[in-house]
């Protein structure tokens, strides 16, 4: 049947559609530890503004208030560019996501295609094994007929 000989090429979509499941959580785990070291960093500048506001209720010298905002304007850059690292993680995982789902949809496609024809081969025999059994039979009829006859 139709089957045994798509069976390897089903096979191989198979593998590719596992190859690119396999991509895709790994790019979504990607992006995972991307948005926590993002939140994490967001975190530690909330943390730190608090700490020194506490700390400068006290009194800041010119020189402690300029180290307090260079290292803000420093966390402030890196959540920026940590940001744009947690959206191309995100892309990048939509798109293996994509390739993981058509791959999928290609491998159903062929499989009920294989099925379609299998099940048409399926009534095709059962059409000849039926036109089989009505021939042996009408010949039998025609039997009887000849030897009622003698």
């Amino acid at each position: 049947m139709m089957s045994q000989r798509f069976s390897m090429l089903i096979k191989i979509q198979q593998e590719r559609e596992e190859k690119l499941q396999a991509l895709f959580i790994k790019a979504q785990q990607f992006y995972a530890q991307a948005e926590q070291k993002y939140q994490g960093l967001a975190n530690y500048r909330t943390d730190y503004i608090q700490q020194s506001q506490q700390q400068g209720s006290a009194g800041l010298q010119s020189r402690q208030y300029n180290q307090f905002v260079n290292f803000i304007a420093k966390l402030d850059q890196a959540i920026s560019l940590q940001a744009k690292a947690v959206q191309q993680a995100k892309a990048a995982a939509e798109q293996r996501k994509q390739s993981w789902l058509t791959m999928q949809k290609k491998r159903k496609a062929l499989e009920l295609l294989v099925q379609r024809n299998d099940m048409a081969e399926l009534q095709k025999q059962l059409k000849q094994e039926q036109k089989n059994a009505d021939e042996y039979a009408s010949q039998q009829l025609m039997r009887q007929r000849a030897l009622a006859e003698l």
